[in-house]
Parts: C-alpha cells; structure tokens; sequence
C-alpha cells in the first residue's frame, strides 16, 4: 500500500513538472533546474561524507566552486528589464517568420499560424504569445 502512495505522488510530481515546463518561462526553467543540480551535488557531498568520504565530497565541492560564483556574477550583471526592451522592425519579422515589406495580410496569417500552436490556452507559453501579439503590433502599427 505504500509503495502505491509512492508511485502516485510521483506520478503527480511528474505531471505537475510537465504543466509547470510547458507554461514556464525560460527564465524560471533554468532557475528550476540549477536548484535541482545545487540539491543533487548536496545530496552527493553528504552521502560522501557520511560514507568516510570527506576529500572526496570537499573535492567536489571545490570543482563545482568556481562554475556556481561565475553564475551567480552573471546572473547579477544582467538588468533585471533587459526583457522588456522595444522590439525592432526586423524583430518582429523574424519573430512572425516573415520577410521585409511582407502584406498585411501576410502578417495576420502568420500571427494566427503562430497563435495556434502557442496560445497559452492551448497548452502553449505566455511568453511566446506575447512575442508574437508584440511583433503582430508593431508591423501593424497598433
């Protein structure tokens, strides 16, 4: 009986992490996924430890120093509006998969290409509707 709470509870971490990773931006996605590395290496260096192993746990937390401030002075030297900056005419061509100068209708019809597989209704990124309503706007002068 416990081990079918066990598989249920894991079942629902998994669909809860699916759901989470389809609306999440890429932001948080990488944010979710150094923490479960950060946790993993702890993980490691305590059972190393706890096994008689201290060098071996001080050697790979030593290794892994170096990468984990290197991120840390990245992550601080990045503004935090750096993504909400004005999008450019050739952005928005690229973002809506057109050409330069492309119609009106052109534009529409790529804008509901584009919706229908990222709508955030559909299972899709919040992140990429607004991109692509963003782009739509902007070569239509909205």
């Amino acid at each position: 009986m416990v081990y079918l709470i066990l598989i249920a509870g894991v079942i629902f971490a998994i669909i809860g992490l699916y759901r989470f990773l389809l609306k999440a931006p890429p932001r948080e996605i990488k944010t979710l996924f150094l923490a479960a590395a950060a946790v993993g290496v702890g993980v490691a260096a305590l059972f190393l430890t706890l096994t008689g192993k201290l060098p071996a746990a001080i050697a790979i937390l030593t290794a892994l120093w170096p990468i984990a401030v290197s991120y840390l002075r990245m992550n601080r030297a990045t503004p935090p509006a750096s993504g909400n900056l004005p999008m450019t005419a050739a952005e928005a061509y690229d973002v809506l998969g057109l050409k330069q100068g492309a119609s009106e209708e052109d534009i529409k019809a790529a804008h509901l290409r584009l919706m229908k597989k990222v709508h955030p209704d559909t299972a899709g990124s919040d992140w990429l509707a607004q991109k692509i309503n963003a782009a739509r706007d902007l070569l239509l002068k909205k």
